[in-house]
């Protein structure tokens, strides 16, 4: 295969977002400052809206602002790059500056500015880097103190409370690389917080670009506006560029912050520390390819998703590396998606961060033996909770990275958690296992819940009604089941056969009262009455994922899944039925459009269980018409996340509309890592399906031309396969093992 520059390949001109897989993260909903320089924009560190970072302004040498105009953008992973265009009335003659920003692995958010002037003289302008940060003690909403200017770097502690959360201390700090000749701090009554030269105070303090030199930051109150700024002066020499760096640091302490601060401006190009960062990273996981251009383009984009909401954690509630499920509020360890981020992490050369994502939860459990739904980096929300599957996350990490020392570490938290369900949730002692409130499933606003209760989608959490449901079972099933696997490699073996029975327990359950033959179709229970709710939603297929399952039940499968009446929309699956008397593909309940419906949007985490339902009941029980089904959902599901079809503008957000495919932009939520998708494509495009002894190789028939995939990472081994038309071959470790046609597995020991 050839080389990739993944950096490159997934270069566009309509994205912003920037990271360095660490606590500072630049990814603005709705940005409103976009086209000014630098970072005026909300950042967040954890899960803390930071704002704003910093911006620039050039003076020319009497000191007048020289206004830029914004010509063009384009983003990669690592760096964005903005193009402006200046005049300087008092030379009369123009500027071109190049703005190359990133944020490092070091949490130092860091712009490169190129200027090149087009004089015919030597050209003087002064450039100033300034920040305005809010400060409202007596408020206890935000607060700076600590302000200091020290060897040209301006330092501060920041406390950030929002409302519900307790308050964050962090430590930040922000320079150039150029020698600082002047600058200042001073305290105002708030007003327009703006990347605008004209609202500071040095608008009319500063003498010929020249600052006051001075640290007024006290006075009649001591609320308002603390605008601190450095500047440099800069001489442009007849036909030559000058580059300049100015960099912001955030750390827990003043000590890190100006630590990480200069080890930025020393680099001769610091952003490409940032290039190295990512491009470490896309080395470090599969390398793919393939005759579509939207799997090849969806697959590194993932990947770069996933690692643009990664946290390495070390302090506070964070002792291990995990991914968050997404930008902004969602920039915590969240239960819900944690289990998909270890099923597609398991896939990165080295496990860490697949193991954290439980390892995190298991750290921070409750006593009760339940998991946190979801993490603050200082705080815990008591009330949250959220159901997720993590069995089969842990087995399908185990497939790939065994350990016997990190199934010890979390065998008894796991325990803990089947214990909790048992005792909590199951007081029947049914096998089948109770929803308490609709935020729980992660999958609110659904006809599910209000036919056991009408008032279920009030704003509770807490034992709000009571339903078995269908997704839920299935999870504590396949925890037991992985149970009983585990405790076999700790030589547990008495435990290892009362999980097996326990487990089975479930499934005859499922079978027994969940199943409903008239209907073909697993339905919720309600617990009040015994009897099925026999609402239709995609969860009723969640048993089609596992071994619950048999012949028999697949008839239903296809009557209901593949119906276009109920689920098989031209963009599948809704989340209801589109039969269902609260369908709606708009993001509409009850007349009022929501953030996170689920009667009728298709939700990618959904889909990701919709497809392993349709491939691994393909693949069971070799059925063509499932496997071409699985084919066109994968195919469909992919599609749906490009902005107008167009193959070089992925995207990931909450929610679509079955039939148009239109993505929730009023959200701003984008790379939402709340599924899996490169598992699918490793699994089904490529057909890399381990277990825990052998790896069967066997792509489902998508019609491509070519696909390869390299360095896929199997217990130490590494496996190479390559398509072309309907055969393929298989290498291990560089050497072929086999060839075979599509339709025909091969399997590899290991």
């Amino acid at each position: 295969m050839k080389t990739l520059d993944v950096v490159r390949y997934l270069s566009r001109t309509d994205k912003w977002y920037l990271g360095g897989a660490n606590r500072l993260l630049w990814a603005p909903p709705f940005p409103v400052y976009l086209d000014a320089p630098g970072f005026w924009d909300e950042a967040h560190y954890y899960n803390y809206e930071l704002k704003p970072l910093f911006t620039w302004t050039l003076l020319d040498d009497e000191g007048n602002e020289v206004p830029l105009q914004f010509k063009r953008r384009v983003w990669d992973p690592a760096v964005l790059r903005q193009g402006y265009r200046g005049v300087v009335r008092s030379a009369k003659c123009e500027v071109h500056v190049e703005e190359s920003k990133a944020v490092l692995p070091s949490d130092v958010a860091a712009c490169s500015v190129r200027i090149r002037s087009a004089s015919r003289r030597e050209l003087k302008l002064h450039l100033v880097a300034w920040t305005a940060q809010e400060s409202a003690p007596a408020k206890q909403t935000s607060w700076v103190t600590d302000v200091a200017f020290h060897n040209g770097i301006i330092s501060f502690k920041k406390s950030l409370r929002p409302s519900v959360m307790p308050h964050l201390d962090l430590s930040c700090a922000f320079t150039m690389d150029r020698k600082v000749k002047s600058h200042s701090m001073n305290l105002s009554e708030k007003t327009a917080l703006q990347p605008h030269w004209r609202y500071t105070p040095w608008y009319e303090k500063s003498s010929k670009g020249i600052l006051p030199n001075e640290k007024k930051i006290s006075g009649v109150t001591n609320e308002g506006l603390l605008y601190f700024s450095i500047h440099a002066e800069l001489v442009l020499p007849v036909g030559e560029e000058h580059t300049s760096t100015i960099a912001f640091a955030a750390a827990p302490t003043p000590e890190e912050a100006k630590s990480n601060l200069r080890a930025i401006v020393r680099q001769r190009d610091p952003l490409d520390l940032g290039r190295l960062g990512w491009a470490d990273h896309f080395s470090s996981v599969p390398l793919f390819s393939c005759s579509d251009e939207y799997f090849t383009k969806y697959y590194w984009y993932r990947w770069f998703g996933l690692r643009l909401n990664t946290q390495y954690g070390g302090e506070g509630s964070y002792r291990r590396p995990f991914v968050c499920e997404g930008i902004g509020y969602f920039r915590a360890p969240i239960t819900y998606s944690s289990q998909c981020h270890m099923i597609e992490n398991r896939w990165h050369h080295e496990p860490e961060l697949a193991r954290g994502s439980l390892l995190v939860f298991i750290d921070n459990q409750r006593e009760d033996g339940g998991f946190r739904g979801y993490i603050d980096v200082n705080h815990y929300r008591q009330e949250m909770f959220y159901h997720a599957n993590w069995g089969n996350s842990l087995l399908q990490l185990h497939y790939l990275h065994p350990s016997k020392e990190y199934l010890e570490s979390v065998y008894d938290g796991l325990k803990k958690y089947a214990a909790y369900f048992d005792r909590e949730r199951d007081e029947e002692i049914s096998g089948l296992y109770d929803i308490d409130n609709h935020y729980e499933t992660g999958q609110e606003y659904m006809h599910r819940y209000t036919v056991v209760n009408p008032k279920a989608d009030q704003d509770n959490w807490g034992e709000v009604f009571r339903l078995k449901g269908v997704d839920v079972t299935v999870y504590v099933y396949e925890l037991k089941r992985a149970l009983g696997i585990v405790a076999e490699r700790l030589a547990k073996q008495d435990e290892a056969d009362l999980w097996a029975i326990e487990a089975q327990k479930i499934k005859a359950a499922v079978l027994l009262k969940m199943w409903d033959p008239d209907e073909e179709m697993f339905f919720d229970i309600d617990p009040a009455t015994g009897k099925r709710t026999m609402v239709k939603a995609a969860t009723c297929f969640y048993p089609y994922a596992t071994d619950i399952v048999d012949r028999l039940h697949l008839n239903g499968l296809k009557r209901h899944l593949l119906n276009p009446k109920e689920f098989w929309t031209p963009y599948p699956v809704p989340s209801s039925s589109v039969d269902d008397d609260m369908f709606n593909a708009v993001p509409e309940w009850k007349g009022k459009r929501m953030n996170c419906p689920w009667n009728g949007r298709v939700w990618p985490m959904t889909n990701s269980h919709i497809a392993e339902a349709l491939a691994q009941s393909a693949i069971r029980f070799n059925d063509p018409l499932l496997k071409r089904r699985a084919v066109e959902f994968i195919t469909r599901f992919i599609r749906m996340m490009f902005f107008d079809g167009n193959p070089s503008r992925p995207n990931c957000f909450e929610h679509y509309n079955p039939f148009s495919g239109k993505p929730s932009v009023y959200r701003g939520i984008d790379d939402y890592q709340h599924s899996w998708v490169n598992d699918l494509i490793i699994k089904y495009v490529c057909g890399v399906r381990p277990d825990e002894h052998t790896v069967t190789v066997d792509p489902l028939p998508f019609g491509l031309k070519q696909a390869d995939i390299n360095n896929v990472l199997v217990r130490g081994r590494k496996i190479r396969v390559s398509i072309v038309g309907k055969k393929f071959r298989v290498w291990l470790d560089g050497k072929q093992q086999a060839e075979s046609e599509l339709g025909e597995p091969v399997a590899i020991q290991i």
